[in-house]
This record gives structure tokens, C-alpha cells and sequence, in this order.
């Protein structure tokens, strides 16, 4: 049995193409050699990774030599500092330091002597603690047990005759492996090295670099920078661009532009950003495999706990039921995002109706079987209406457990489901697996109880990334490595002669840092244990990225971009040494840079480059005046109209056409209503229970009875309507809010009062309809109207609660353009029932606690807006070019019109209109409309 050895050797997947269909032969890594040759000694391995179990254990352990420490010794040992900071941590940094120490032979089960370092000494107690028979203490075997045993039974020479041959220099693998490779040699199995990279012969750009490292793999000296040069002769080429998928593009179409051009390809990030352009020109994919945490299924693990803590964080569970695939039905979770996109509260009456009328239409209009129904509902229970705690109290375990099993029984059921349909998401297997792992986690835990920070913990353990497959690699595709290690030469096998490095840059950086004293170093030499340490590790890694310069023969391609994926990233530490080799500016005669337009560059002389064209900006247009409409007879009356869109309708008809006819509206989905919308909401909710409060009680209240009020209905109210503000991190906001509305409810209460005002309702409905109109029915809600009798006149006043903007609503009064309010006292008069004489109107800002009207006939001591006219004269005069302006509107629908009016066609709708009676008609808005959704479709984005 022939076996290549290395560490990223965990398949075939080499440069050149390992051979197909060769028996007797594998690709393995040190891990995967011990799994073998377990097999030939009936030692189990296990199946799944146990790696989170163990440092569980591993805690545990040291919680007991902790308590030990303390009842027996009376003094802390090195790591409990750590320990109390982060338990998970620290036991997994021991855990290491511990298994690095078996893999190096030392006896850490043995009896400490005396001249034995202190930290080691511990590691002592710690294993001996583990075998002591007084308490219940467990650890899974991990690698470094494994060998141990293995080592232990291979002088049984069960298995068969191996020639394993090294990818790496023997020295920089791990001690344990060493270990084991000497003791397969000791027993007749025949350990070699494969061959190094040859001498370059040829004179060309890459064997000059190569012969440079060859000689001087730091730097190379003064007398060969000066002899050095560069011919730009296409054996080394550098693709430089702003952005990655720019470099894609290029080589896709290089590729496709020349057929018999086949060079290997090295991608140390697996993203799909060369398949995507590959595929794009119709070449075959290289089956890039995608390893990502932002897989919708795996997002759902780390959501799920959200359901655990009151009060639940509104934008997590927006997430949650925004994922594509989740353990709830879509048409229920768009529903829910929908609700809370614009209410962020939840269990309130709103919710309830919400959740009731989905559930009745969905029998009603989608004829959903009773089956169903239950199960849809079921799954809103299990997640929304479980039992929840507060986040600085502990949740019982079984609870999570019980969350955790319910996860991991819907990935199992989905994932079947969707086999059913010839449909895989290997993705839910991995949700599932990590849902057991968290379970196992749970039940290897004495504690009964956890806290927010431990669940949380608890989900990063077991968080992985999932790996992917988007695209399975086709047949003719270009020989892909995703390691610079992986590109070597078999014995007797060819030579790489082409590749592109893609992504040529720095990835991470590495730092190593030794876990051993000098003197505990000096220790474990003593006794012939060598460990790995900094040096063997930074060694490890320039070998490893010299592979694929070394070994490639005839050419050498280096993708080099300044971002990647938005990000700007640095060049790999191996261009610094191609700089440093060659005389300044030399590396311009092998670079393409492929954001410049003209002719293919010489380097690539020798192919069918792409050439670039300039291609002329040609910017969006901009908004016209008036758009033209074939069809005029398709726009139609509403019945009835509401003020808001009449509103649309007379100064913007565009956005009423838009909303009302076509029905285009922005979804609300992943996005919660603004801060400013938010405690609009908040407020109105606030005045409104509060004033229907006073109303039902019949009498009076006071500045104390107001607080007491709102003191005992604030937090409920927060819950159902804007959970937000109770999040952790929000109590500046939240204090502050109450506060404001401490304010503003005693402010307006006073109003009332002081002025002899009754409450007849909030949120009221008024509607009437205007006769020039031609019938057009109105309807709207106002948000407060009120009551009085005086001087035998019936009097009602209707006040418009805002939460900010003074400034807006005065100049609204200033400029008789407070459409609504005058509409409302219109309808307030028409109203048979209960007819009033003279009607009142005014707005109230909450934020300020400002009342703002035209005069102090309703209200005493407000801020007033004083105009030239009487304020009946005013409505009348504003109702009077409503009617004048409606009609206009409708004119110009029949002539098949509809006005665009910003501010860059205000030129233009003034030329159009110079011979239109102004006087009649509202005064036009001179600015951009504010809460415009349709801003691209008339082009003012572009």
C-alpha cells in the first residue's frame, strides 16, 4: 500500500492530477493515517467530531481540582484567574496543552517529580484526578489517546507492508506523528520524501525568480539584483485589478479564447467568484466546495435561543423569520415580519388579530385542511409561546434541551421532506448534528441551570460553518488545488507545468506563540520531548507557501486584486520577495492591469487576450414633468378616498397614481419601523388608552394621577407595541421616552381640562363627502376629537397628535395648507347625528408637548399661528381650492396626465402652467415629496 502523506492531504485533489483508478494507493493526512491503520488493529475511532464534548469534560475536571485546591492545599493553582474569567476558555486551552504533551510521549499520567515546572506539574494533577476512582470524572479520547493506544498494539504487525512518502520535511510534522512514522520504519514500512522541486533550466522570468530562491530564499544580495531582469516573456505574469471578480472576468475570457490553454489552478479561499465567471462564459465548473456560516439553516441555531428570554429581541426574531428556510411556514413568518416591521411588539391585541386572521384566511381563502392548520399553529407555539425568562435569570435545562430537540427534529423532517422531492440541503443534516452535539453538551453539564451568557456560549461551541456545494465540478474542467501544499511531484510522475495562483494575497496572519516557558522547554528536552513550537510552525508555513513557485515548470500566473469582496486586502508576503529580487520597476514589464482599456499586453503575446473597449457612461434620465398615460380610462375613483392619499393626490399625483392605481408599495421585510415612526406609534398609543381611560372613569385627573397611570401601563404597553425599547442597551432611550411622555400626556390633559373639553374619542372615524366632488366619499381617522358646549353653541374640536416637527405644522397653519384638519371640520359639521356649530382645530406635538392652532378659541395659552383671515374664513377658503384642485387632478387624468413634481421639474410644470388660474388652486409644493418610495421610478435616483 503506496500512501502520500501531508498535512492538507485529506484527498486527491494534487497539481498535477493524481492518477485515477490506482489501487493500492491514497492520499492521506496525519489524522487520516491513524484512522487507517486503527482499522487493522480493531481500535474504534469516532464517527462525528467530539472535540466540544471533551473540553465540557475538560471543564468539569478542572472546576474539581479547583474545589480540591481549595478544601485540601489551600492555594490557587496558575489558571484560576482564567478560569473564573472564562471556564470554556481555559479548558480548552489546557485540554491542549495537555493532549500536545501526549503526542510528544511525555508521561503526563505519571507521578510529578519534584524538579517538575509548576504549570506542568498541574497537568499531573489534572490526569490523576481524571483516573481517580473517588469521582465520577470522564474524558472521550482524543488524538493524542488515540496514538498512544495505537502505538501500543502496533508491535502486533497486523497491518500491511506501507510505503508512505512525505509532503512535508519529516522534522515539521507533529511530534506524534513523527513518533508514529518512526515506529512504522522500525517495523520494515518504507518511509521517503517525495522529490523536491528540480533545478529550473530554462532562462526565462520564472526560472530567473525560481534560481533567486533557490539560492537566497530571504533576500537576494546586491550583485543579483543588479544582473537580474525581467523580459515580460509570459512564464511570469501578474494580473493586477481594483476588484477580484474584474480578474474573473479576464481569465474566463482568456480561458475561452484559447482552448488548449489547461493550467491548474490554486484557490486558498474557497469563494465562488472564478466558477461564477467561468460558468458565465460557458466553460465547465471547477466545483468550487463553499464552507460559509451564513447558511440560512445554521443561522437558525443561533436565533432559536431568542425565544428563551423576555423580552425578546425584536430584530433577532425578525431574522428568524426572515430566513429561507426555518422551522415555521413562510406564508405564517411573512406575516409576522410584516406585523412587525411596523408594530415591534408582540402578544398584544394587534398580535392576536394578526395571528387570527392569518389562520382564517388561510382556511377560508386558501382552503388549508384542518391538518394543517394544526400543524402551522403548532409551530407557532413551539417557538413564540414557550415559557421565557428574564436575561438576568437562569434557564432551566431541560428547557433548553427541549428547544434544542425540537431544532434538531424539524432539520430531519425538512431534510426528508425535501428528498421526497429530489431535493437536498445537506445543510439541515449539519443543523442537526450540531443540535445533538448542543444536547450532549447539556447532558454532560452538572449544572440544572444556565445563564444568558452560557447559553450563548453554549450555541458558539457547536457553531461550525456548513460545507456546500453549489456546483459539482464538470467534466473538462480545470485541475483545482485548495492548499499551496497540495501542488508537489509524485515519484516518477510529471511536472506541474502551468498555474494560476488566484487570489494572490495575505489571508490571515498567523501568529505563533509558544505555550512553554523557557526553563519548562529546557524540562521536556531533557526527557526527550520535543515539541512544536514558533519556529517549526513559521518553517512550516514559508515551505508551504514556496510550493507551487518551486514546482511549476513553464508558467506562473498571479491574481492580484486591491479588494475582495469590498475589503481592501494586501499582497501575499511572496510578492515582497519578488520585488526585492528584481531591480526597481522591473515588475512592470510582466504586469497586466486589466482596468486599462487598449490592446492585450505583451506579456501575453502568446494568446488570444481579451481586449478592453471603452464603453461610454450613459447616465439614467431624469424626471419629466408629466407622464404620459395611454390608457386614461384604467385610473379610477376610490370609494371612499382617505385625507392621506387625497393628500397624494393634490400635491404629488404621481405617488397617488403609483400607490393607489398600480399598487406598488415597498415591502416591509427585514427592515423595523425608524426610531422617529417608532415613538410616533408609541405616543399615539400612550395618549390614546390614556384618554379613553379618563374618559370611561367621568372625571377629573390630576398631574399625580396622570404619572400613576402611566407608571403601571408603560412596560406592558412597550411589550405589546414597542419591545424594542426594552432590549438591553436601550434604557437611556426608554427612560427618556417615559419621561417625554410623563410630559406631554399631563401637558394635553391640562389642555383639555383647563378649557372645558370632554373627550367624545380617539381615533375616531369621520367621513362626508364634498359635492363639487361629484359624491366623492372621504373617510379618515382623526386622533382626537372633542367636545364642549358654550354660549348654547355646540362645539368640537379636533387635534392631530404629532410627534415631532413644530416647525412643519406651523408653516402647514401659516400657509393654509393643513388639507386634513379642514377636511375633518368639514365632515365634523356635516355629521347628522351629532351636528356641531363651530369646529376647532389644531396640532399637538408630543415631543415638545407644544398645541399649536390659528388662535386660543379652543385652547388658552398655545403657541398660535395668526394669519390675515379668521380661521372659519381660512377652512372655508382651503375646502374651496381642495374642490378647485381635486377636479384639476381629474382633468388632467382624462387627458391622460400625471404631474411629476420635484424639484427639478418645477422649471418645467411652471412653463406648462403659465395661463392656469393659480389663485384657485392650492399652492403647489416647491420641494421633493418626503416619504417618496418611488424616487428611482421617476428618475430622481440615478
Amino acid at each position: 500500500m503506496t500512501i502520500l502523506l501531508g498535512q492538507t492531504l485529506s484527498d486527491a485533489l494534487t497539481l498535477p492530477a493524481a492518477p485515477v483508478n490506482v489501487a493500492d494507493e491514497a492520499y492521506m493526512n496525519p489524522s487520516g493515517l491513524l484512522r487507517y491503520l486503527e482499522g487493522f488493529y480493531a481500535l474504534g475511532a469516532p464517527s462525528i467530531n467530539r472535540e466540544a464534548l471533551r473540553n465540557e469534560q475538560y471543564r468539569q475536571l478542572l472546576s474539581a481540582h479547583l474545589a480540591m485546591n481549595e478544601a485540601e492545599a489551600g492555594f490557587a493553582p496558575f489558571y484560576q484567574a482564567s478560569f473564573e474569567a472564562d471556564q470554556t476558555a481555559t479548558a480548552e486551552e489546557l485540554l491542549g496543552r495537555r493532549d500536545e504533551l501526549i503526542d510528544a510521549g511525555y508521561p503526563v499520567h505519571q507521578e510529578a517529580g519534584e524538579e517538575t515546572p509548576e504549570r506542568i506539574r498541574v497537568l499531573h494533577e489534572l490526569e490523576a484526578l481524571l483516573h481517580d476512582d473517588r469521582y465520577e470524572l470522564n474524558l472521550l479520547p482524543g488524538l493524542a489517546d488515540r496514538l498512544r493506544v495505537l502505538l501500543s498494539v502496533l508491535p502486533e504487525n497486523r497491518h500491511p507492508r506501507l510505503t508512505i512518502w512525505l509532503n512535508e520535511p519529516r522534522h515539521l510534522f507533529g511530534p506524534g506523528t513523527r513518533r508514529l512514522l518512526d515506529v512504522l520504519g522500525n517495523m520494515g514500512d518504507t518511509i521517503k520524501p517525495l522529490p523536491d522541486p528540480s533545478v529550473p533550466v530554462t532562462d526565462n522570468d520564472l526560472g530567473r525568480w525560481q534560481t533567486i530562491l533557490n539560492n537566497a530564499l530571504i533576500s537576494p544580495s546586491a550583485e543579483s539584483r543588479r544582473k537580474a531582469f525581467l523580459k515580460g516573456d509570459g512564464s511570469l505574469v501578474i494580473l493586477k485589478a481594483r476588484r477580484e471578480t474584474h480578474i474573473a472576468a479576464y481569465l474566463a475570457r482568456l480561458l475561452k479564447k484559447n482552448p488548449d490553454w489547461q493550467p491548474g489552478v490554486l484557490l486558498p479561499l474557497r469563494n465562488q467568484t472564478l466558477d461564477n465567471a467561468l460558468l458565465a462564459e460557458g466553460l465547465p465548473s471547477i466545483g468550487v466546495p463553499s464552507t460559509s456560516l451564513a447558511r440560512p439553516s445554521l443561522q437558525v441555531l443561533k436565533l432559536v435561543t431568542t425565544f428563551l428570554w423576555k423580552p425578546m429581541e425584536i430584530d433577532r426574531v425578525m431574522e428568524f423569520v426572515s430566513l429561507v428556510t426555518k422551522p415555521l411556514n413562510w406564508r405564517l413568518a411573512n406575516r409576522i415580519a410584516v406585523f412587525l416591521a411596523d408594530t415591534p411588539g408582540m402578544f398584544g391585541p394587534r398580535w392576536f388579530a394578526m395571528l387570527e386572521g392569518f389562520f382564517r384566511e388561510m382556511e377560508e381563502d386558501r382552503n388549508w385542511p384542518q391538518s394543517r392548520l394544526e400543524a402551522t399553529r403548532k409551530q407557532y407555539e413551539t417557538w413564540f409561546r414557550r415559557r421565557t425568562y428574564d436575561r438576568d435569570a437562569k434557564v432551566p435545562k431541560f428547557d433548553l434541551r427541549d428547544l434544542f430537540n425540537s431544532l434538531r427534529e424539524w432539520a430531519l423532517e425538512e431534510f426528508a421532506e425535501l428528498k421526497k422531492k429530489n431535493t437536498e440541503n445537506n445543510g439541515l443534516l449539519v443543523l442537526a448534528a450540531q443540535a445533538l452535539r448542543a444536547m450532549e453538551l447539556l447532558d454532560a453539564q452538572p449544572e440544572t441551570e444556565l445563564s444568558y451568557l452560557e447559553v450563548e456560549r453554549l450555541v458558539r461551541t457547536v457553531y461550525e460553518p456548513a460545507p456546500t456545494q453549489f456546483q459539482h465540478r464538470e467534466k473538462g474542467a480545470l485541475e483545482t488545488i485548495f492548499a499551496p501544499a497540495s501542488a508537489l511531484k509524485r515519484p516518477d510522475g510529471p511536472e506541474l507545468k502551468q498555474l494560476i495562483w488566484w487570489d494572490f494575497i495575505e489571508h490571515e496572519p498567523d501568529y505563533f506563540f509558544s505555550r512553554y516557558y523557557p526553563e519548562e522547554l529546557q524540562f521536556l528536552r531533557e526527557r526527550g520531548v520535543q515539541t512544536n513550537g514558533p519556529e517549526e510552525q513559521n518553517e512550516l508555513s514559508a515551505w508551504t507557501q514556496l510550493r507551487p513557485v518551486l514546482h511549476v515548470r513553464n508558467q506562473l500566473i498571479l491574481c492580484l486584486p486591491e479588494l475582495l469582496n469590498g475589503s481592501i486586502v494586501e499582497a501575499h508576503p511572496l510578492l515582497g520577495d519578488l520585488e526585492a529580487a528584481f531591480p526597481d520597476g522591473a515588475l512592470d514589464a510582466i504586469t497586466v492591469n486589466i482596468d486599462a482599456a487598449g490592446e492585450a499586453p505583451a506579456v501575453l503575446a502568446g494568446k488570444e487576450a481579451p481586449r478592453f473597449v471603452p464603453v461610454p457612461v450613459k447616465p439614467l434620465a431624469g424626471p419629466v414633468p408629466q407622464l404620459k398615460i395611454d390608457r386614461p380610462g384604467a385610473i379610477k375613483e376610490r370609494d371612499p378616498e382617505t385625507p392621506t392619499a387625497l393628500e397624494d393626490l393634490l400635491y404629488y399625483p404621481y405617488k397617488w397614481v403609483f400607490r393607489h392605481q398600480l399598487k406598488l408599495k415597498g415591502t416591509p421585510i427585514l427592515s423595523i419601523a425608524g426610531e422617529n415612526r417608532l415613538r410616533g406609534n408609541l405616543g399615539h398609543l400612550f395618549i390614546e388608552r390614556l384618554l379613553n381611560q379618563i374618559k370611561a372613569d367621568g372625571k377629573a385627573y390630576t398631574r399625580e394621577m396622570v404619572a400613576e397611570w402611566i407608571n403601571g401601563n408603560w412596560r406592558k404597553l412597550l411589550e405589546n407595541e414597542g419591545a424594542v425599547l426594552l432590549e438591553y442597551g436601550q434604557e437611556p432611550e426608554r427612560v427618556q421616552f417615559v419621561r417625554t411622555m410623563h410630559y406631554a400626556a399631563w401637558s394635553l390633559v391640562h389642555y383639555l381640562q383647563e378649557n372645558g373639553w370632554s373627550i367624545r374619542g380617539s381615533e375616531e372615524v369621520l367621513e362626508g363627502e364634498l359635492e363639487p366632488m361629484g359624491g366623492q366619499p372621504v373617510k379618515g381617522r382623526a386622533d382626537l376629537v372633542l367636545e364642549r358646549e358654550r354660549n348654547g353653541r355646540a362645539e368640537v374640536a379636533i387635534v392631530d397628535l404629532k410627534w415631532r416637527g413644530k416647525t412643519t405644522f406651523r408653516n402647514l397653519l401659516r400657509n393654509a395648507k393643513d388639507v386634513q384638519l379642514c377636511l375633518y371640520a368639514a365632515f365634523a359639521i356635516q355629521d347628522k347625528e351629532r351636528p356641531a356649530d363651530t369646529v376647532h382645530t389644531a396640532y399637538f406635538v408630543i415631543r415638545d408637548a407644544l398645541m399649536i392652532a390659528r388662535n386660543e378659541l379652543a385652547f388658552a395659552n398655545i403657541e398660535t399661528v395668526s394669519g390675515p383671515d379668521d380661521a372659519v374664513v381660512v377652512q372655508r377658503e382651503t375646502l374651496k381650492k381642495v374642490r378647485a384642485t381635486y377636479n384639476w387632478r381629474w382633468e388632467q387624468f382624462h387627458d391622460g396626465l400625471v404631474e411629476v413634481r420635484c424639484q427639478e421639474t418645477l422649471g418645467e410644470l411652471e412653463d406648462l402652467y403659465l395661463d392656469l388660474d393659480h389663485d384657485s388652486l392650492l399652492e403647489p409644493g416647491s420641494e421633493d415629496a418626503r416619504f417618496d418610495d418611488y424616487r428611482s421610478l421617476i428618475g430622481l435616483v440615478r
